[in-house]
């Protein structure tokens, strides 16, 4: 299932150059240089522990590292509190999923609209004409997201009533609700059933023919295999390997760290 729509050279839309992240005496990323091309879906792998939370946190806003820069489309924006780089085209999901459960699945995801939206407080209070426009239009835009993962037929269900699976495409189609350059999944296919795996890889495909570059945590080794152009491997916070997947699945170094340790 591995596209090949990224081959050649394309310029790079994320750059990591030495990022260190320290907490207290503890190193959790040392020295971390990574890149991303645009257009690719790339996975960033490793045994739990090895730093890559940690990195998706960084890149995010939620972290700043110790030492180091992040550049996102030729821009500095390490440090940058994490509704600015949203703002600048980065979404995320999380580990362990984080939707607002009493809300209903439409509401879930026109938050995540609300860093493309301009009506201020006085605008929401007046309720102009121009202000009901824009309301509509994200109504419209979250039904779309919505329907690309299949879950507009459950718009007005209450999130938290939702299937563990349905709950993390819903967490997927509010982060594309902010209309991100880049993609960053964290653990995706955490907890999903075969069947909803080969559907997270078609979701996952169609959002990268969408024009949006995927970066993806994934401890599920078949399904990153399958779907990612380049794969870069953590252990103990260092990278240790990088390459396309089956430079990958050689190296003697992942295989000892990661591979041969009983990975998924």
């Amino acid at each position: 299932m591995r596209a090949t729509g990224a081959e050649g050279k394309q310029p790079h839309l994320l750059e990591l150059n030495e990022i260190t992240v320290q907490f207290g005496g503890l190193t959790a990323v040392d020295g971390l240089a990574l890149t991303v091309q645009e257009g690719q879906i790339a996975a960033l792998i490793g045994p739990n522990g090895a730093g890559k939370s940690t990195i998706f946190n960084v890149i995010s806003g939620i972290y700043r590292p110790n030492r180091g820069k992040v550049r996102f489309a030729g821009e500095e924006i390490t440090g940058l509190p994490a509704n600015a780089i949203t703002a600048r085209g980065i979404a995320r999901t999380f580990q362990n999923i984080r939707l607002f459960r009493a809300l209903t699945v439409l509401d879930n995801v026109k938050l995540g609209r609300h860093c493309r939206t301009r009506a201020g407080i006085l605008g929401s209070l007046l309720r102009g004409a121009r202000v009901r426009a824009e309301e509509q239009a994200i109504i419209d835009y979250a039904r779309r997201m919505l329907t690309m993962v299949g879950l507009d037929d459950k718009r007005e269900e209450i999130a938290g009533s939702l299937s563990y699976g349905e709950q993390r495409r819903l967490e997927i189609a509010r982060a594309m609700a902010s209309e991100p350059r880049l993609l960053l999944l964290d653990e995706p296919a955490a907890g999903m059933n075969p069947q909803e795996k080969v559907d997270l890889m078609c979701l996952v495909e169609g959002i990268r023919r969408l024009g949006v570059t995927v970066l993806l945590v994934e401890h599920d080794m078949k399904f990153v295999m399958s779907i990612s152009d380049t794969v870069a491997v953590l252990d103990y916070g260092r990278k240790i390997a990088a390459g396309s997947p089956v430079e990958v699945q050689q190296n003697p170094e992942v295989i000892a760290a990661y591979l041969g340790k009983g990975g998924d």
